[in-house]
């Protein structure tokens, strides 16, 4: 590249970023305090900025895995590996967090992405149109303007800002995508190697923003090499470039393929059904509706958003395709000049638009017709192709068709930079910039979604005060919920959850995209969590079960090492805990052990300090009882009676158990287990480890009997201990057993566990 062409391209990049800035207003205002979203949604966007936050402190402060959390859904724990855990925006992050906050770090990565979507565009519409046999008169002026207003389409499209709006970053953040086509179409079209390469880097760092980006990046793939790579598929070269790619690919992404086809196979859990398929597709008018967030043909963006929790919308889901008069219309033109080039693009951008229609084709919110009375008895449906996908292992993993349009995106900026070039080619030289800023001023205007939301990324001063204390201890936060892709328990708020990064506390909720039935019927079993999150949905607590929360409260703030209650204010207009915050505090004051008055009042936060009872030289924990759910963690079956005593099977290779312990010093573990026994069984072997550490191997007998293992201070923690129970064998009494219809598979029944200090520390408890 000459000097001349560096120069140009930086002044690219700049218009770019000064177009960024200009269309993400008020942002920039608000660069270090604020973020993009909505107060009223999910809160999706401290989603990301938490992202960055753990894992900078899991791999440098603990020295864990990052892709693993003991912070949230504590003391459960969840996996990160299948989460919107955007790596690509963590690792660029980790240099810049010693000095600039997380929002500022945010801001400065997506209006990053903003401007490299432009830039990627560009560089696309250039190779691409230097290649076209056009007979007019050519120069590079118009190529590089034509260009240049191709990257506009793209990288300022409704739909972005929309993704910005909602806090879906990693939707937002598909700036590496025209890098991709961009050496895709390089590797078909020419010889050299490194084109390949460059691809499967730029494959890497898209799936580094998003995994399910792969799904459409294989669309596109697929669609261009038959349009326009056919004859070559034999080819032995250029089969060796694609080769390269895919090595390239795999040896750059392999680690997250690992952990996410593992995560897949054995995390205890599948992608059932069709999630919300048909509520996350595009409606047929949603392509020639403009966005709420239109200062001129829009409405009230808020007002918007309650509509579509509630159902009353115009739409299914908030409409995030819309396509553009002026892009859909110079798209059109192009495709009549540039028949040829042009077609696999107008494949590309049909095929997406196909797709991001999802499974059943929706007209106003209605996919269900009459057909004028046609039919007097029924209703038909309109099956469309992406119903195809979702029995396609890896491809069904995406549950948001509308998604797609971010492919037909690209495609329909490809076209109109082709339109823009034949009308510049051909516009007199002295209007030739009056034409280009025509055309940034349309294309921009009918996609303007100024002013865009913002939300307040400040941390509450109590969270910096908590953060300060020293010791390994959990907080209790109100609103409490958990939430993943499909639902919620409780009223769930990840706003709280980036609160973390100040005070580097596990909390008791979480959220998460996909995780086993298993962490959210957990918290569901737990009497006073299980009453909190039932008052902040508007039901209500009998006198019975307050009672039974009152003694149960105790004991779970001993377990979990509670030692703050942090209180939210509640949003206006963000139900349910607008409605409800009132009635789950009161409740939450009466039945928690909390010292009177708070010790934290301000800007309507509340914190409470718990009080925390003596710590037990000695802790029994009777099996098969409601009030001793919150001692067992995965592997366990329901309470039952067996053999005479209350208990609970292990139905896992492994099982585990939560202790708290709060003395230092050696301990005795007493386990009353019985092995599941039938005709022919081998002896059953289980392996004792205490927070990850071997201790012991025992061997049980065929009846009810304790069995005792020595578990050395070495071993044990200050708190919460985990002490997990590892089983040789497990079967099915169905399999084994004559009439049998029990199809659990089980390992050992357990009716207590007792732990004893028999040689407490001179030094007494410590953290």
């Amino acid at each position: 590249m000459t000097r001349t062409a560096a120069k140009t391209h930086l002044l690219i990049i700049g218009l770019y970023l000064v177009l960024s800035l200009a269309l993400t207003h008020p942002l920039v205002l608000y660069f270090t305090t604020h973020v993009p979203g909505s107060a009223t949604w999910a809160f999706d966007e401290y989603t990301f900025l938490w992202n960055m936050w753990w894992f900078k402190y899991s791999v440098f402060d603990l020295q864990t895995n990052p892709l693993y959390s003991s912070f949230i859904f504590y003391p459960l724990g969840i996996s990160l590996v299948l989460y919107t855990y955007q790596l690509h925006n963590a690792l660029l992050s980790v240099p810049l967090q010693p000095f600039l906050s997380l929002a500022t770090i945010n801001n400065v990565l997506l209006i990053g992405s903003l401007t490299l979507s432009g830039y990627g565009t560009f560089l696309l519409l250039e190779y691409v149109l230097s290649t076209g046999k056009e007979t007019s008169p050519t120069t590079k002026q118009c190529r590089g303007l034509a260009a240049f207003l191709g990257g506009i389409v793209y990288a300022f499209t409704a739909s972005r800002f929309v993704y910005l709006a909602l806090g879906h970053y990693n939707f937002a953040s598909n700036h590496w995508i025209p890098f991709y086509a961009l050496y895709v179409i390089k590797t078909i079209h020419e010889p050299r190697a490194k084109n390949a390469l460059w691809a499967g880097v730029f494959l890497t760092l898209t799936l580094s923003c998003e995994m399910t980006y792969g799904i459409f990046l294989a669309v596109f793939t697929i669609v261009y090499l038959l349009f326009t790579g056919r004859e070559k598929i034999l080819n032995t070269q250029f089969a060796k470039r694609l080769g390269l790619l895919a090595i390239t690919f795999l040896l750059t992404y392999s680690p997250m393929l690992y952990f996410a086809f593992k995560e897949m196979l054995y995390g205890g859990y599948t992608l059932e059904g069709w999630g919300d398929a048909l509520k996350l597709s595009t409606d047929l008018l949603g392509f020639f509706t403009p966005t709420r967030l239109h200062p001129l043909w829009g409405d009230n963006w808020v007002r918007e958003l309650r509509a579509v929790v509630e159902g009353t919308a115009r739409f299914s889901d908030v409409n995030t395709v819309f396509v553009g008069y002026v892009t859909l219309l110079l798209a059109i033109f192009a495709l009549f000049k540039y028949r040829q080039a042009l077609k696999v693009w107008g494949v590309v951008a049909l095929t997406s638009a196909i797709l991001s229609l999802g499974p059943l084709l929706q007209i106003n919110g209605q996919y269900l017709f009459d057909l004028d009375g046609l039919l007097t008895e029924a209703k038909v449906t309109f099956p469309m192709p992406f119903a195809l996908l979702h029995y396609l292992p890896i491809a069904n993993a995406n549950r948001a068709p509308n998604r797609f349009s971010v492919i037909m995106t690209l495609a329909l900026a490809v076209m109109v930079g082709y339109a823009a070039f034949w009308i510049l080619n051909r516009a007199p030289s002295k209007s030739l910039y009056v034409c280009c800023v025509l055309f940034l001023t349309t294309l921009s205007f009918e996609h303007l979604s100024i002013p865009l939301p913002l939300t307040d990324a400040r941390t509450p001063e109590i969270c910096y005060q908590i953060g300060a204390e020293p010791g390994h201890f959990a907080i209790l936060q109100l609103p409490m919920g958990w939430r993943n892709s499909f639902g919620t328990l409780g009223s769930e708020r990840t706003q709280a959850q980036y609160y973390q990064a100040a005070h580097h506390k596990p909390i008791i909720s979480g959220n998460i995209s996909r995780n086993p039935a298993f962490k959210f019927e957990y918290f569901r079993r737990i009497s006073p969590l299980k009453s909190i999150t039932a008052l902040e949905l508007y039901k209500e607590i009998d006198a019975a079960t307050r009672e039974r929360d009152k003694v149960l409260a105790p004991e779970l703030m001993y377990l979990y090492d509670v030692r703050y209650l942090l209180i939210l204010p509640p949003i206006p207009g963000r139900l349910p805990y607008a409605d409800t915050m009132t009635r789950t505090v009161d409740y939450a004051l009466e039945v928690l052990p909390l010292e009177p008055e708070p010790v934290y009042d301000r800007d309507g936060v509340l914190a409470y300090r718990v009080v925390q009872p003596l710590p037990r030289t000695d802790f029994v924990i009777d099996f098969g009882l409601e009030e001793t759910e919150m001692y067992r963690g995965e592997g366990w079956s329901w309470n039952e009676e067996i053999g005479g005593v209350s208990a609970n099977w292990a139905t896992a290779h492994q099982a585990r158990v939560f202790i708290p312990l709060r003395q230092e010093g050696d301990y005795k573990l007493t386990l009353a287990a019985l092995p599941f026994s039938y005709q022919g069984v081998p002896p059953q072997k289980v392996q004792v480890t205490m927070n990850g550490h071997p201790v012991s191997e025992l061997s049980l007998t065929a009846n009810w009997a304790p069995y005792e293992v020595d578990i050395p201070s070495t071993v044990i923690r200050y708190g919460l201990n985990e002490l997990t129970l590892h089983f040789s064998h497990l079967a099915s009494p169905q399999d084994v057993l004559p009439e049998s219809s029990d199809q659990r598979a089980l390992a050992v029944a357990v009716d207590y566990v007792k732990f004893e200090q028999v040689n407490a520390s001179p030094e007494g408890s410590s953290e």
